[in-house]
């Protein structure tokens, strides 16, 4: 349930710290053109963990275990990377000058709906942030869950962006479509990803706005990209309170391969912890996840790269009918793979092309899944084709062009008093351009289109979509308009598969001021309109549904550096919501049950270098949510109360090779409610009694220990 191998990067903030007598001191000074200082640009050595950030007069220090030649790099947005090697004995006294990059600024530059959380400028401060953020549980949508514009998770824990459920946010890795990118757990029990947060080198999040080369989403998109090499062989073993894994990756001239194994099972947990739920399950849960990854430099910047990832849950529970008292095993057993194959290549004429090939498969079987004695299974895969090439012609304009196909299948039976075999098949194909303009060094353009054509409904669709970003000074001022469609879910497509294709079209508006590298300040404002929700009518699945989602979203966040190895953080968000809809059987436009009009979050890590650790504190807020009390008139009548939850994490690099992450969610035990459940009949006076929906542990407590069996950095291994 828990999978943390990725703890290990916290050590990017302490290796610096003379782990090892045998260091090496490497300093300078970072300056532009005009020989201005650079503040916060990032100094490393490739191949190494070994980086530092420069001060505000562009000075730094650099220490290092690292002997003979190396390549020292430094990086800082808006510029190009600046590169030498050289013998590490003449590394002194730099003077490092960035010259600006047009062309980068505007691929790394933030616009309307878009955050960077790890990428190639911020990479070793953000990967850590994701690990050590008190609530993330080193898991990456919980992390994301913290950003300004997410809902406070419901009981599946799965991402609901600005007014959405969590079916229109959609997750690509390398560019390739995941079918299905959490686990399945219990119910009343959040899911999490199938996926280590680590093993992506880049983690980008659009909450709107984004570009027509992504579909079939209607709130928000997930990009990830792994590495192109990985020049490090390491091998690593992990032992938490819920299971065990190992992993590693072997490196040779021009590529390498990686993997990752778990194995999870919360039976000596819970036993422990919470003795008096044995009786509740036949089987706890139990899950094995493996990864793996190869990676091939068939020439200058020609990469092909292929991902797989196969994910196995089973667990059985006892439930017991909420009015009934009927009991009854719920008996769950999954299989869950994911594999990619991506090829991409820079020609010497300017040219980036990409063809890359994804197949999902999710395989279902359910005993006793609504009644006792019923038996559920299905079957469910995508096959998704795409190609692309993308030329900058000067630094002024950059041309775009692609297609895709996606070919999805879905298959259930259901065998109760009235058996249910039901399948269908069908394929979303797509042409897309994108051209992007710097009008000037403070303008930035991006105009795209997308040609789609989906066979359920045989319908041809044009979704436009344009954004433009101006900065002035420290801040960037963006906007961003466009028209975005999704196939329904496949629960009601299974019973109409001529449902129309879903749609909105988004408005997003947001300022951001940048002042420094921690110090954050941005306000986004956006507009969404639904058209074509799916709606249930006399049993019946149609197209009929609309409505919108509109808000705000605010979020600042600083850093503090107080000298002598410590360092506070914060951040502090805010979301407004009002959104409501017209959809499946509710008789008129309500706000969804898993929405809150307010969320907030205060996100709290304090660093020590001397201590070896970080310390984080995560308090997160929501309003309630709304939920149909029978017993009064009206829909949608009732709100829950007010949300709230403080979490902690404790982070220590105990050695060299041993890193103990420790953390307790909920730390105040609150019985939070996200819901009621109501008995369809009534007593004898006429009223409806009702049980609340609760998570099936209020509270999680965890502790791992992560070890390193080979080099001198402590456990990485999911860092693939």
């Amino acid at each position: 349930m828990i999978r943390l191998s990725a703890i290990s990067l916290i050590t990017l903030l302490f290796l610096t710290t003379g782990i090892s007598a045998q260091t090496s001191h490497i300093k300078g000074v970072v300056q532009d053109d005009k020989k201005n200082p650079v503040a916060y640009a990032n100094i490393y050595i490739e191949g190494t963990i070994d980086g530092t950030s420069s001060e505000e007069d562009g000075s730094f220090i650099l220490e290092t275990t690292a002997k003979g030649t190396v390549t020292l790099k430094a990086s800082f947005v808006g510029y190009k990377t600046y590169s030498i090697t050289e013998d590490i004995s003449k590394l002194n006294n730099l003077t490092i000058v960035l010259k600006e990059d047009l062309t980068n600024l505007k691929e790394v530059v933030i616009s309307a709906g878009n955050y960077q959380l790890k990428g190639t400028n911020m990479e070793k401060t953000n990967a850590v942030e994701l690990v050590t953020t008190a609530g993330s549980e080193g898991d990456l949508y919980k992390s994301i869950a913290l950003l300004p514009g997410m809902q406070i998770g419901g009981t599946d824990g799965k991402l609901q962006v600005r007014g959405g459920s969590s079916h229109e946010s959609q997750t690509y890795i390398d560019e390739m479509h995941v079918m299905k990118a959490y686990t399945s757990m219990p119910a009343n029990t959040g899911s999490r990803s199938v996926f280590s947060p680590f093993i992506f080198e880049t983690i980008n999040f659009s909450t709107g706005g984004y570009s027509s080369e992504y579909s079939q989403s209607l709130s928000s998109v997930l990009p990830l990209y792994t590495k192109d090499e990985s020049p490090v062989t390491k091998t690593g073993v992990s032992l938490t309170s819920v299971g065990a894994g190992s992993g590693g990756t072997k490196a040779w001239n021009k590529g390498s391969v990686s993997f990752e194994m778990n194995y999870t099972n919360l039976a000596p947990y819970s036993k422990l912890l919470f003795p008096s739920e044995k009786p509740e399950w036949d089987k706890y849960y139990q899950g094995l996840q493996a990864s793996n990854q190869i990676r091939l430099e068939l020439g200058d910047k020609t990469y092909l790269k292929t991902f797989f990832s196969y994910n196995k849950t089973a667990f059985k529970k006892k439930e017991t009918g909420l009015f009934d008292n009927i009991q009854r095993g719920t008996d769950f057993d999954e299989d869950n793979l994911y594999l990619n194959s991506t090829f991409n290549k820079k020609f010497k004429s300017g040219v980036n092309y990409f063809a890359g090939a994804a197949f999902s498969w999710n395989r279902q079987d359910i005993k006793n899944a609504k009644v006792l004695n019923d038996a559920f299974k299905s079957n469910e895969t995508e096959l998704h084709l795409k190609t692309k090439a993308s030329k900058r012609y000067s630094s002024l304009y950059k041309l775009g062009a692609g297609m895709e196909s996606l070919i999805k299948g879905y298959e259930i039976t259901y065998k109760s008093d009235g058996d249910i075999d039901r399948k269908v098949n069908h394929s979303i194909n797509g042409l897309f351009v994108t051209n992007d303009f710097n009008l000037t060094y403070n303008l930035l353009l991006n105009v795209s289109s997308r040609l789609e054509y989906t066979t359920l409904d045989k319908s041809w669709a044009v979704l436009p979509r344009i954004a433009l970003n101006y900065n002035i000074k420290d801040i960037t001022l963006s906007g961003a308009i466009g028209k975005y469609q999704q196939t329904t879910d496949n629960d009601y497509l299974i019973y109409n598969e001529h449902l129309a294709q879903e749609n909105t079209t988004q408005y997003v508006l947001s300022a951001q001021n940048a002042i420094t590298q921690f110090r954050v300040f941005r306000i986004e404002a956006y507009y969404k309109k639904y058209n074509k929700l799916t709606t249930l009518h006399n049993g019946v699945y149609q197209s009929g549904g609309d409505g919108y989602s509109k808000g705000v979203d605010l979020l600042y966040k600083d850093g503090i550096i107080t000298g002598k190895g410590q360092m506070f953080e914060y951040m502090l968000g805010y979301s407004f919501n009002d959104s409501k809809r017209k959809y499946l059987d509710y008789p008129e436009k309500v706000t969804p049950p898993y929405l809150t009009k307010h969320n907030a979050s205060i996100v709290l890590k304090y660093s020590n270098q001397k201590l070896k650790s970080i310390f984080g504190l995560t308090n997160r807020f929501a309003g309630g949510r709304p939920y149909n009390d029978p017993n009064k008139e009206g829909t949608m009548n009732s709100k829950t109360p007010v949300y709230n939850t403080l979490d902690f994490s404790w982070t220590i690099l105990a050695h060299k090779k041993l890193i103990i992450y420790a953390s307790a969610s909920n730390i105040l035990g609150r019985d939070n409610i996200y819901g009621y459940n109501y008995n369809p009949v009534p007593t004898a006076q006429g009223k409806y009694e009702s049980k609340p929906v609760k998570m099936y542990q209020k509270q999680f407590f965890f502790i791992g220990f992560f070890i390193s069996l080979s080099g001198k950095a402590a456990y990485d291994v999911s860092s693939f």
